[in-house]
């Protein structure tokens, strides 16, 4: 994926710095001061970027915190300038926390009252809208600084060291070149942690990321803070270079040029929004004097033509260009899953799962129906039932995918019934859904280190647990192979064996062998088997052979009800499921 790509290369970092200072010494004192902005209004899209690029949420509203992170620090600065004259400290700090804060609420409710990635754009754009309108309407002092609505906040001071070193173009220049440099490094190093490796499996799978024990929530949240706290700066610097703001800081048309500069430059390359940002800003400046005026049209005209024809931005043309003259060697050998180097990470306490009488319905539909069960440690139990029975269904209400109101969910002793899904995974839940869920862009082994990950919270722990996850593949044969790469049966093992990386007490499988070769079930059975000696699994699956080989109890449901339980003998055996199976009246 391209953001991969460039991620990996911090020349590209090298390559902006020195091309920043290559403009300062030679660029003159006009152009610098304009150039200015546009490492600016990169700073803004860069904000953007790390949420949207990164998370895959699109948020109209960062000019709010860009704006009120303006005017925020612009307020403070003009009413202690005289005691203190070093105008980066008086701004930029209070702008981003105040971008931070702003950004924390939002937040909030956002991700905490679980809106889907449409309502998240539509939210922030109205909040844009509101702003914006309130911005207008409002005029108020606060001390020396006089907020005078649509005439905005003027006497802001202007870039200076102190009050005898107020910077010139070219200082001011390599200020804010320091400054994104700085920002833009932060990003790209935050990102290579194990809290960005989280961010990316959101991005790539947010229910798989929560079935790992992750709360996709507090993720978001945190990464909306920091693209709040980025913005803020953004705009105390706008403020310092301007000396001035006013409220088309949060217009529409300006919320809207932010999405722009990110998709020109390279949507998800963090160097993208500060190339398309540049881009716009020197055919603006360029063009104007060249074009009659007509320098908007001519950059709508060239923006239209990237996006049909160069749909990963400036930076995915370059990448492009480079992949044309490198090979890559593609190993393209099958993995042989080798289960006898399945070892128990560590000591784990199996669990008892119980349902109490749960209900679960969709409308008229009732999947769940009044279903009390006990799963007892160091069992395996199949559920089965013709399509429509209720199979998946129970097993996402175990999980916490589904949400009952009646009924109760036990581990244990405990009640885990109001438990988020990332809790129950925590307190000792394993859950492989029906289809293979992995992240693609992932090699082999970070995916099976993201799992590890989620339990430990210790880098060295996880390396080991994933060391020894990966000898049931190969080890580093195929550590390095693309999960994108790999076959839908080679999938399902990679997720199954990220479920046992978690080292959970009780198992649940959706279909396992879905997908799989008949050696690959038979090897499968045999895992199964082999942890099920001190581990709780659940499964659901239709395969009979594929049951036959468990030592399993079998457990059918029928309208999302309890039909029958037994074993595996006395339930095919028995009239009544084969009528419920063959359809016989």
């Amino acid at each position: 994926m391209i953001y991969n790509l460039i991620n990996k290369d911090n020349k590209v970092l090298l390559i902006y710095i020195f091309l920043g200072l290559l403009a300062a010494f030679f660029a003159d004192d006009y152009l610098l001061y304009v150039a200015s902005s546009w490492l600016i209004f990169g700073i803004l899209g860069l904000s953007l970027d790390i949420l949207w690029g990164k998370v895959g949420i699109l948020s109209l509203g960062q000019t709010i915190f860009y704006g009120l992170g303006g005017y925020a620090g612009s307020i403070f600065a003009i009413n202690f300038i005289p005691y203190f004259g070093n105008t980066f400290l008086l701004v930029l700090p209070l702008s981003a926390l105040v971008g931070a804060l702003i950004a924390g609420i939002i937040g909030y409710f956002i991700f905490y009252g679980r809106m889907g990635e449409l309502q998240v754009t539509i939210l922030t754009y109205t909040l844009v809208l509101l702003v914006w309108t309130l911005s207008l309407s409002y005029s108020f002092t606060i001390g020396q600084a006089v907020i005078g609505g649509d005439n905005g906040l003027s006497n802001i001071p202007s870039f200076a060291f102190s009050h005898n070193w107020e910077l010139n173009e070219q200082e001011m220049f390599l200020s804010v070149l320091f400054i994104s440099s700085f920002l833009l490094l932060f990003c790209q190093k935050l990102m290579k942690t194990s809290f960005g490796k989280v961010i990316e499996c959101i991005r790539q799978d947010s229910l798989k990321t929560e079935l790992l024990g992750y709360d996709v929530r507090k993720y978001n949240t945190m990464t909306f803070i920091v693209s709040g706290a980025i913005a803020g700066i953004g705009g105390g610097l706008f403020a310092l270079w301007g000396n001035y703001l006013n409220p088309n800081m949060f217009s529409v048309s300006e919320a809207l040029l932010v999405p722009i500069y990110v998709l020109l430059g390279g949507l998800g390359t963090l160097i993208g929004p500060f190339v398309g940002a540049i881009a716009i800003g020197s055919l603006s400046f360029f063009l104007g004097s060249f074009s009659g005026g007509q320098a908007t049209l001519v950059i709508g005209i060239i923006l239209i033509l990237m996006v049909l024809f160069f749909d990963k931005g400036i930076i995915g043309i370059i990448i492009s260009i480079k992949n044309i003259f490198t090979s890559e060697d593609k190993n393209e050998e099958l993995i042989e899953i080798d289960i006898n180097h399945y070892e128990d990470i560590k000591s784990s306490h199996s669990k008892r799962l119980s349902s109490k009488n749960i209900y679960k319905s969709f409308g008229g539909v009732i999947p769940v129906n009044d279903i009390t069960l006990e799963f007892n440690p160091g069992s395996t139990s199949c559920i089965i039932g013709p399509n429509g029975a209720g199979k998946s269904s129970f097993l996402k209400v175990c999980a916490g995918i589904y949400t009952i109101k009646e009924g109760l969910v036990l581990l244990d002793n405990e009640n885990i019934s109001k438990y988020e899904l990332h809790d129950r995974v925590q307190y000792g839940l394993g859950i492989k859904m029906q289809k293979a869920q992995v992240f693609k862009s992932f090699s082999i082994k970070d995916n099976i280190w993201i799992a590890a990950y989620s339990k430990t919270k210790n880098i060295k722990k996880a390396d080991e647990i994933c060391s020894n996850m990966l000898k049931m593949i190969g080890g580093k044969k195929h550590e390095n192979k693309i999960a994108d790469s790999l076959s839908h049966g080679e999938q399902q093992w990679l997720d199954i064996i990220m479920v046992l990386s978690l080292n959970p007490s009780v198992i649940l499988l959706d279909e396992p062998a879905a997908g799989m070769t008949k050696s690959e079930r038979t090897k499968l059975s045999s895992l199964i088997n082999k942890i099920s000696l001190n581990k709780t699994i659940i499964l659901v699956e239709h395969d009979m052979d594929f049951i036959k080989s468990l030592n399993s109890n079998i457990v059918v449901l029928h309208h999302g009800k309890v039909f029958e339980t037994g074993t595996f003998d006395e339930i095919t055996n028995n009239e009544k499921v084969l009528d419920i199976y063959l359809g016989r009246k």
